[in-house]
């Protein structure tokens, strides 16, 4: 499968529920879910980039965890991240996050999805928005044309 997908970051907010449950309920952030519906309004793929186990398509179940990606753990994740884009026929990635300058937490998140892209010799396009911008998959849309993105 070739396409072209939106991706972005996990969330802490998440269903404590116990077992698995699928990563779109899991997750308990507006932003994803937006994201989300962007891409379905689009016909494109979708992925939540997890610092525990890469990108992760909405449906799939996913225990509860706790864990923030941390520096030294961005190579190691980019190397998975890379062999799934890779293993999905990915040929380009739209990335939204909040501004890095005033969320740093988020800067290996970034940095896992930037390496493993230029890894696997696809374009990534990473898009800052603030959460409150990301209201509407229009919203989205316009920021990724702004950016000159070509799907």
């Amino acid at each position: 499968m070739n396409m072209h997908v939106f991706c972005t970051y996990c969330s802490f907010p998440k269903n404590e529920d116990p077992g698995e449950i699928p990563a779109i309920h899991r997750y308990q952030s507006s932003r994803i879910r937006k994201v989300l519906g962007a891409a379905t309004q689009l016909g494109m793929g979708f992925f939540i980039l997890s610092g525990k186990f890469g990108l992760t398509p909405p449906e799939r179940p996913i225990p509860y965890y706790d864990h923030l990606l941390r520096p030294e753990e961005v190579s190691a994740l980019a190397d998975l991240v890379s062999r799934q884009l890779r293993d999905q026929g990915v040929l380009g990635v739209v990335y939204y996050t909040r501004p890095l300058q005033s969320s740093v937490d988020l800067i290996p998140y970034h940095d896992v999805i930037v390496i493993a892209c230029a890894r696997q010799l696809i374009r990534c396009h990473v898009i800052e928005l603030e959460d409150d911008t990301m209201n509407t998959w229009r919203t989205l849309m316009e920021a990724a044309d702004k950016a000159k993105v070509t799907m």
